[in-house]
This record gives C-alpha cells, structure tokens and sequence, in this order.
C-alpha cells in the first residue's frame, strides 16, 4: 500500500530579511538547492537559493520570485509534498 502525504514539511520561520530581499530561515532539515519553498496558503514565496552553516543547524537562503513580495519576518515557510526533486543522469561512455 503507498500512501500519498498531502502535508506540507516545516522548514521554519524567517528570521530576517536581506538587502537583496532574500530571505534567512534557521532549519533542523538540510533540504536540497533548487526546490521551491511555499507559504502556509501553498502560495510560492520562491526558490531555496543556497544553504549556510553547519549541517545540523542550517541557514537557508530563499531567492523570492518577483510576483510574491508580501513576506514579514517570524512568518513560517515550508516545502510542498508534489515537490519535484531534480536528479541528475549518469552517461555512460561506450
């Protein structure tokens, strides 16, 4: 039996805002560079850009799109479950 899980997975709470208005989550998770990071409507805020600090205590930096720009500081962000994950394809030489 598979089960489809339809929640969405907690990254967690903004913590500030850069100059460049990407924005500074602390996280518990280490999810991958590329994938898209919702609101708590399912509303797309952007895509994680890249991932600072130690691997048990990250920091992720969220590149926003430029049709969502109404984000506040202590908002929460999380990963949709339909979230593509991209993977890469070994060529073999013959």
């Amino acid at each position: 039996m598979t089960k489809k899980y339809n929640k969405l997975k907690k990254i967690g709470s903004i913590s500030h805002i850069t100059s460049t208005n990407k924005l500074i989550v602390p996280s518990n998770k280490t999810p991958r560079i590329g994938l898209i990071v919702v609101n708590k409507n399912n509303k797309a805020i952007g895509k994680i850009n890249d991932i600072i600090g130690s691997t048990k205590k990250p920091y992720i930096s969220i590149k926003t799109s430029q049709k969502f720009n109404r984000i506040n500081v202590g908002e929460t962000v999380y990963l949709p479950p339909n979230n593509k994950k991209r993977r890469m394809r070994l060529r073999q030489a013959y």
